[in-house]
This record gives structure tokens, C-alpha cells and sequence, in this order.
């Protein structure tokens, strides 16, 4: 058995907390990726990224968000934990 590891950061660590209220129902609405009720639920930054972009409109404050989440890469985002 080969163990391995991965690097991640928390969804919530990202979002802003003044967020909260509209954000989150937002983007998992059609999301392509699982919201189950998992001890982890990994998804790379580049396609949260691209996720965020179809749901969310260009106000300037988004796109601030999105640059972040875009330089994030391949590094896996947590969406639950």
C-alpha cells in the first residue's frame, strides 16, 4: 500500500465571510462537483474557479476572488470538512 498526501486549503478560508448568505447557495446550485455529506470533498482551485465565474456576476470585488482562486492552480480546495 502506498500512502499518499495532498496539499489543500478550506473553501471557508477563501470566501469572505461576508459571503455567507448568498455565496455558497449560489455556486452549489448545478455545481459540478459533490456537496454530499463528506469528511472531505476535494476539487482543484482551476475548476472552482471556473465554476465561480459561470455563477457569479463580474462585479469587481468577485474578480478579486477569482484572480486568488486562480493562482491557487491545481492545489486542491476542501469543500467540506
Amino acid at each position: 500500500m502506498k500512502i499518499q498526501q495532498c496539499k489543500f486549503v478550506s473553501a471557508t478560508d477563501i470566501v469572505p465571510r461576508a459571503w455567507d448568505k448568498w455565496f455558497w447557495e449560489t455556486i452549489s446550485e448545478n455545481a459540478p462537483f459533490s456537496w454530499g455529506d463528506n469528511n472531505r470533498s476535494m476539487v482543484t482551485a482551476s475548476d472552482f474557479a471556473r465554476h465561480c465565474e459561470e455563477r457569479l456576476d463580474d462585479a469587481p470585488n468577485v474578480k478579486r476572488f477569482l484572480k486568488k482562486v486562480r493562482a491557487l492552480g491545481e492545489m486542491y480546495i476542501d469543500l467540506e470538512s
